[in-house]
């Protein structure tokens, strides 16, 4: 594996499809220009389908006033790693290209959708595919002093479908850089690890009031075609049969103060490497809170998760991809940004992993089996203006496989593996 990864999907800007369909800043729906981070005006804009605002007259466009419902985002970086997974060996450098495709927007009175392909070089060769999309139908009753809106969608993956912000779909972080060369493995909650592609789903919700959110969904693999990609997991590449997922959320807001807190969770039934294989369990159950302040000049963002999942291994898989017949994994992020004058800004990212030492699961650590690790990650940036963003993050590790010093089976500390990155993001 390279010396650097680009963690996930990258997340979607500020679309310039949506601004020229309201007709608004991209500060109206990301709060103080940082994307994907979404203002109460962006979530109601998603929650609603996509559909407010004008379609574009495709059929007979006027040059800037009728523009196509298409974007392009262009996303490069150059990481640093201080070591790889040998001592006597260097810090590895990497660059990083990405561009993504967009398109979506409004269809009908009630039909809206989010469209995003993705071409992307990690150092292993171009790689294409769709990514984070979705189809939404919506509806908003006002009656008597009653708000309620509903909707269905289908998309590409669990989460997609989030407004707050609260899962690692839609993180704080714009790109996320991390040393794949650690001398210990970094676990992550199944949850976590979804990408698109990997699942479709549908799901419906409600929303009232612009406080009480509720939302069901299901998720599935493809059985045949093109679709039937896999999703790595701790014991290998599974596909998954149909698996539920779920939001609750509070929210409320207060002049230019916005408040939300949730839970959201799912329950995997992953195959272990093909259709027919026996089954893993993963039960992840999250709560969540969003925190915001939106008035020029000053914006200020928090979110807090805490999540726990249980695991449960199928007979066939204990011994060979892992020692246990059940795990946990815990997991607590939190994060804060500021932004002033929706031009200068930082954010400093807590993510802490804790669980059950499994020795054959995380073999990687041969002397305790500990999943434990924690890194910080401070992040500053710099929008000249609404489509270009400058930035420079560093991931600091403080700990790996449970230990703070030397890894248990290794020569190296966590430090050894902290990662420096400066990145340029342009949409248009």
């Amino acid at each position: 594996m390279g010396g650097l990864a680009l963690a996930g999907s990258m997340n979607a800007n500020a679309i310039p499809i949506y601004a020229r369909q309201t007709g608004q800043a991209c500060v109206t729906c990301h709060l103080g220009g940082m994307y994907p981070q979404l203002t109460s005006y962006g979530r109601l804009f998603k929650l609603t389908g996509y559909t407010m605002g004008t379609r574009p007259n495709l059929t007979d466009l006027e040059v800037q006033k009728d523009a196509p419902p298409i974007s392009v985002w262009l996303q490069a970086g150059r990481g640093f790693t201080n070591k790889n997974n040998a001592a006597s060996q260097p810090g590895d450098t990497q660059n990083i290209q990405a561009i993504s495709l967009f398109s979506g927007g409004k269809i009908t009175d009630n039909i809206g959708g989010f469209l995003q392909w993705t071409g992307g070089n990690t150092g292993g060769g171009y790689n294409f595919t769709v990514d984070n999309s979705e189809i939404r139908y919506a509806d908003r009753n006002l009656n008597n002093g009653n708000d309620l809106i509903y909707g269905v969608y289908v998309n590409n993956h669990p989460t997609v479908s989030d407004v707050w912000n609260n899962t690692a779909n839609w993180n704080v972080i714009l790109m996320g850089f991390y040393n794949a060369n650690a001398a210990a493995q970094t676990p992550q909650p199944f949850l976590d690890q979804y990408g698109p592609g990997q699942s479709e789903g549908i799901g419906a919700y409600l929303y009232k009031d612009t406080t009480w959110y509720a939302e069901a969904g299901v998720y599935k693999s493809f059985t045949h075609g093109i679709a039937t990609t896999d999703l790595t997991a701790g014991s290998g590449s599974v596909f998954i049969d149909p698996s539920p997922y779920y939001r609750l959320a509070y929210s409320k807001d207060i002049g230019a103060h916005s408040f939300e807190v949730g839970m959201h969770g799912m329950i995997s039934y992953a195959h272990n490497g093909s259709w027919g294989t026996t089954v893993n369990t993963y039960r992840d159950t999250a709560l969540d809170a969003q925190y915001q302040y939106n008035l020029d000049p000053h914006y200020i963002g928090a979110h807090a998760r805490f999540l726990h999942e249980s695991s449960s291994f199928a007979g066939d898989q204990v011994g060979t991809t892992a020692a246990n017949g059940s795990n946990y994994l815990n997991e607590a992020w939190l994060d804060v940004s500021y932004v002033y004058q929706a031009k200068y800004g930082g954010t400093l990212t807590y993510r802490n992993i804790t669980g059950s030492n499994d020795l054959t699961l995380n073999a990687l650590n041969t002397t305790t089996g500990s999943p434990n690790w924690q890194a910080w990650i401070p992040e500053i940036f710099w929008t000249p203006w609404q489509n270009l963003r400058l930035g420079f993050q560093y991931t600091v590790y403080t700990q790996m496989a449970g230990a703070t010093s030397v890894i248990p089976g290794q020569t190296l500390k966590p430090s050894d593996f902290n990662t420096s990155a400066f990145y340029v993001s342009f949409i248009y």
